[in-house]
């Protein structure tokens, strides 16, 4: 029975490829690489040699973007991953460290928060000063 293999997507091959580099760097063939890797001779060829290197995908650019940021409210993230719901329930698929917090649905874009596990403090932090922001707003608006 011939068995036909997955496709691995953006995400498998964006975490092995500075694995390939650094293995090349060591004196690994091609074929050893893409056999010590689990990914195809052409990926590993088109790596070593330069003809191109695999796109970052949404879920890992998703949680560099936390890890440079901090904890980050729709409202600052929405432009650049409009999809940001499918991207963390990928994300929780994946086991990756992804967490969100969600406040009541009248803070709009600030009603939904991502963030990553260790980073909780920080959220706190934000939501807290998001808050007293709002109540400011609210005392200049009622005197």
């Amino acid at each position: 029975m011939i068995q036909m293999g997955l496709r691995k997507g953006r995400e498998f091959y964006d975490r092995h490829y500075s694995e390939a580099m650094k293995l090349h760097g060591e004196g690994l063939s091609v074929r050893e690489i893409a056999d010590k890797l689990g990914v195809s001779y052409s990926a590993a060829y088109h790596w070593i040699k330069g003809i191109r290197r695999p796109e970052q995908g949404n879920v890992s650019g998703f949680v560099s973007f936390l890890e440079k940021h901090g904890p980050a409210a729709v409202a600052d993230l929405k432009e650049k991953f409009p999809k940001h719901n499918e991207v963390f329930l990928i994300a929780t698929r994946r086991a990756r460290p992804v967490k969100r917090y969600m406040m009541k649905k009248m803070y709009g874009d600030y009603s939904t928060w991502y963030y990553l596990e260790g980073q909780e403090a920080e959220l706190e932090k934000r939501i807290s000063m998001l808050m007293d922001k709002i109540k400011e707003v609210k005392e200049k608006l009622t005197s």
